[in-house]
């Protein structure tokens, strides 16, 4: 019992009895730096997971403008006097993309397309070719659109429909 008494003392007179704890001071410094980085970290993980929001709000956006151009063309490739390839607007149609697990709503979008003629830069030469560009918009509630900075984007595909790339 001596010895760890001895050892004590020794340990005192080495430090001084100025460095027995923390001051008011460095705590308050601690929390303070502590505080700004917990503040960093949640204004990292709401970027994140708003990241993620406007990833899967994209693809699926892409997938639905993809999915509409190539039912197009397979209209084209059967119809090409059909009344969704005349020249001009069309549309709007809402889709809405489904959960597969739960069934409910991950994504609504508008589609719209616009079908124009292909130009063809030598004199009295006429394409028999289309220009259809189809935009995806995303939609809130209702028929309003959604279209909030940093969660979700409007989406714009082209593509030219001619026989001879058929």
């Amino acid at each position: 019992m001596r010895r760890v008494d001895e050892k004590r003392d020794l340990r005192r007179r080495a430090c001084g009895a100025q460095a027995d704890g923390f001051t008011l001071i460095e705590m308050l410094i601690a929390l303070l730096i502590l505080s700004f980085g917990l503040l960093s970290a949640g204004q990292l993980m709401y970027l994140a997971m708003g990241s993620a929001s406007l990833a899967r709000s994209k693809g699926n956006a892409a997938m639905v403008a993809q999915d509409k151009l190539e039912f197009l063309a397979d209209v084209y490739r059967r119809n090409r006097a059909d009344a969704d390839l005349t020249v001009g607007d069309h549309g709007p149609e809402q889709v809405e993309i489904l959960n597969p697990n739960s069934g409910t709503a991950l994504n609504r979008f508008r589609i719209v397309w616009n079908v124009s003629t292909v130009p063809d830069p030598r004199a009295g030469k006429v394409l028999h070719a289309r220009l259809v560009r189809v935009t995806v918009t995303p939609l809130g509630t209702g028929a309003a659109v959604n279209n909030q900075i940093g969660l979700n984007k409007t989406v714009s595909v082209s593509s030219i429909f001619s026989t001879r790339f058929q």
